[in-house]
């Protein structure tokens, strides 16, 4: 596959070649329409609802308010669920001129993102309490980092197979951004790993806006 010659090229390097476009965007590839403000609100809409289902449950069997709620891998799995599944949904209803797929394989992509390493949460936590050299906050907190890093790649090569983006240009890779953008298993982590300063900070009550934000953009991808 070619790479995409884009607009900034400096049109006699074409005419060296002999090409003589007669359309002014005959190099360029098409921007995609950016979401109208019903498309956004869909997407927001699913996102909410698929991420207050499950906050709603949390409430009724922990029998707290939701600024009160304990987080542990159930909760931030079903969370992520929710809130991609809300989100992919919401973006499918509202933006029918782009096929359904793609939507879906980001979805698919997301979960497995946030689920991976969510499950080595725990077992990395317990794995340091039994090692004394590895039972403080820094070793913690970097073998989380390096855990959260393993579980996307994982995630990333589960979701490639399934959603059938193995080739070498399909293939999804982990990037820096990736993990950035994983903002709410990192949050979560931090929380389950009951750092002094993150109790202090309340992360646990905005850890709902976080998944919601993956789930938002999840809908919107295209």
């Amino acid at each position: 596959m070619l790479a995409p010659i884009y607009t900034n090229c400096p049109e006699k390097t074409f005419a060296t070649f002999g090409f003589k476009p007669k359309k002014d965007n005959f190099f360029t590839i098409p921007k995609r329409k950016p979401l109208t403000i019903a498309e956004k609100v869909s997407i927001g809409a699913g996102t909410l609802i698929g991420t207050a289902l499950p906050i709603i449950q949390f409430c009724r069997k922990q029998k707290v308010p939701v600024t009160k709620l304990k987080y542990r891998e159930k909760e931030m799995i079903l969370l992520s669920t929710g809130s991609i599944t809300g989100g992919v949904l919401g973006g499918i209803s509202s933006d029918r001129k782009v096929e359904p797929k793609y939507k879906i394989h980001e979805g698919i992509t997301q979960f497995f993102n946030a689920v991976i390493p969510t499950l080595l949460i725990n077992p990395i936590l317990k794995t340091c309490e039994k090692i004394k050299p590895l039972n403080n906050n820094k070793a913690k907190a970097l073998l989380l980092l390096g855990g959260i890093f393993g579980g996307m790649a994982a995630g990333a090569e589960i979701s490639n197979k399934i959603n059938g983006t193995t080739t070498p240009a399909t293939k999804r890779k982990v990037k820096i951004i990736d993990a950035i953008a994983n903002i709410d298993v990192i949050s979560g982590a931090l929380v389950m790993a009951k750092f002094p300063l993150i109790g202090k900070l309340g992360l646990e009550k905005f850890l709902p806006l976080f998944y919601m934000w993956t789930g938002y953009e999840s809908g919107k991808m295209r």
